[in-house]
């Protein structure tokens, strides 16, 4: 394969490593600004920092893009698709790094970072289980979304393969679609059962955490790559640099808007994920298109998004440190030293942990025969 279809097929795409790269900056400000506590106005900036979770949403469309972009490669429905290969490269890409950094947390390796003993057998299994999603992420709250992204690895061959052995593009649409909108009506159906008002605890604990109510970015990234794959979607530098810039402006001015959890209504609650997910997904589609295109500056963006999951898993426990180190410095410094300790604590992780593990797993990948599965779409 030349490189530039293994970029727009999502293999080596500098523009979705821009996605990936702003997707954990939204989640690094988001932590940074509430550790903070912020309670006066300072602006557009301190608004879209608040509303960072955003970023994980723009990671379910990335993930729901490239593992569905990797079971068509891998010709699943067919002689040259191993389940439990895939299973194995899933586990290498994201336990490893995940198991090191409980271990971390459990042996107080970092400082400051407490978390409550009470039932810590219990808490630790379920997260070994990857049920932190429906079951309190009390280890490091940011473990949650790994309780998603664990059940869909593990349900998304499955849904490949339906939409696969549907021969029509309305049967295919229609799968896609009532996976899309199956979560809205779950989350009207709570939103019915619950009473007003809904504070942000509640709201996580029901709508936002666990993986039925948060699949929509995940389906619109696997749309993403049935629609490349059937041959409907070919790469374009100025039609990608639309869609991507007006994605990005959109998704911008509207996180500088306002809080989008200071009040909980209907809207925040059911309707919300919705556009998040679409705006996320013109995101990704956007730097689909542009596979193949060079970027300028890429190397700084490829690095911070080889290093994104490491990064999201070890930045929150840095944060009492970052606080009390600026606490007796001066505030002003909190935001270098949180940034500072993150990436470095990341590239640690990444050289000792991750790195290892994915080179075993590309030692598998190159071992997989890749036919023409991708085209079966």
């Amino acid at each position: 394969m030349s490189g530039s279809n293994t970029a727009a097929n999502g293999r080596n795409n500098s523009w979705l490593d821009l996605v990936r790269a702003m997707a954990i900056i939204l989640v690094l400000l988001r932590h940074g600004e509430r550790a903070l506590g912020h309670e006066a106005d300072f602006g557009p900036l301190q608004t879209i920092s608040i509303n960072g979770w955003i970023g994980v949403d723009i990671f379910f469309v990335l993930s729901g893009y490239l593992i569905a972009s990797h079971l068509l490669r891998a010709g699943i429905g067919t002689g040259h698709f191993s389940f439990g290969r895939y299973l194995v490269m899933r586990a290498l890409r994201i336990v490893p790094a995940y198991l090191a950094v409980i271990g971390l947390i459990l042996f107080g390796a970092f400082p400051l970072y407490t978390i409550d003993e009470n039932q810590l057998l219990l808490r630790v299994g379920y997260h070994l289980l990857f049920l932190q999603d429906y079951l309190p992420s009390n280890i490091n709250v940011v473990f949650w979304s790994l309780g998603v992204e664990e059940k869909f690895y593990l349900l998304a061959p499955v849904l490949i393969f339906v939409v696969l052995r549907c021969r029509s593009t309305t049967g295919k649409a229609t799968i896609l679609a009532s996976c899309f909108l199956l979560p809205v009506l779950l989350r009207f159906e709570a939103y019915a059962r619950v009473e007003a008002p809904i504070d942000y605890t509640q709201f996580f604990r029901v709508f936002r955490s666990p993986f039925h109510m948060t699949v929509e970015g995940l389906v619109v990234g696997v749309a993403i790559a049935v629609v490349q794959a059937s041959g409907h979607l070919r790469p374009s530098g100025s039609r990608g640099m639309v869609i991507l810039v007006a994605s990005t402006v959109l998704l911008l001015g509207w996180m500088s808007s306002h809080d989008f959890m200071a009040e909980i209504d209907m809207t925040d609650a059911v309707w919300q994920p919705v556009a998040v997910a679409i705006i996320a997904g013109g995101l990704t589609l956007g730097a689909v298109l542009l596979g193949g295109t060079s970027m300028p500056a890429h190397r700084p963006v490829n690095m911070l998004a080889r290093l994104s999951y490491c990064l999201y898993l070890v930045h929150l426990p840095l944060i009492p440190t970052a606080v009390a180190i600026a606490t007796s410095k001066g505030m002003w410094l909190f935001w270098p030293i949180y940034l500072a300790l993150s990436l470095g604590a990341a590239v640690l992780l990444h050289v000792a942990i991750e790195k290892p593990f994915l080179l075993w797993k590309d030692r598998i990948a190159t071992r997989q025969t890749i036919g023409a599965p991708i085209s079966a779409a």
